[in-house]
């Protein structure tokens, strides 16, 4: 932590101090790219949601965009209170394409980027938890009718 709350006057000290000692290995502008990236899944998943007509799709998409909400504020709030605040989001976002196809990028993102977050096992842990909850959503598409 930096300022009035840890030893580091400021954030740069203690995210040199986390690297030196191995804890981050990762710029704070991966992690801002990482969460407003899972922000965005969130938002595109519950738009899936709302417009497929399959019962089974809906609720699949239903289940994992409010847990997935839940992960990621999680991981932030984990994150800053470690790391200090998550600042330099990007503006950028599109739309999904289908569900099952989108959940897979998903998959194939956090798979790509987990090895440039934090890892600290605490984060780890979140972001398992995110994986697999990717992971059981891509069964529910593809096999439950």
């Amino acid at each position: 932590m930096w300022g009035s709350k840890g030893p580091f006057q400021n954030k740069a000290q203690a995210l040199q101090a986390a690297r030196a000692s191995g804890e981050a290995e990762m710029t704070p502008d991966k992690c801002a790219e990482f969460v407003l990236s899972l922000f965005h899944a969130v938002t595109n998943t519950h738009l899936l949601h709302l417009g497929t007509r399959s019962f089974s799709v809906h609720s699949a998409l239903d289940e994992y965009y409010n847990a997935l909400n839940e992960l990621v504020d999680t991981f932030a709030e984990a994150y800053q209170g470690k790391y200090g605040l998550i600042e330099g989001y990007n503006a950028y976002y599109s739309l999904p394409p289908a569900p099952l196809e989108y959940l897979i990028g998903i998959c194939d993102y956090i798979k790509a980027t987990r090895a440039d977050l934090p890892q600290d096992s605490e984060l780890q842990n979140l972001v398992d938890e995110i994986a697999s909850l990717t992971d059981g959503t891509i069964y529910k598409l593809r096999f439950l009718e």
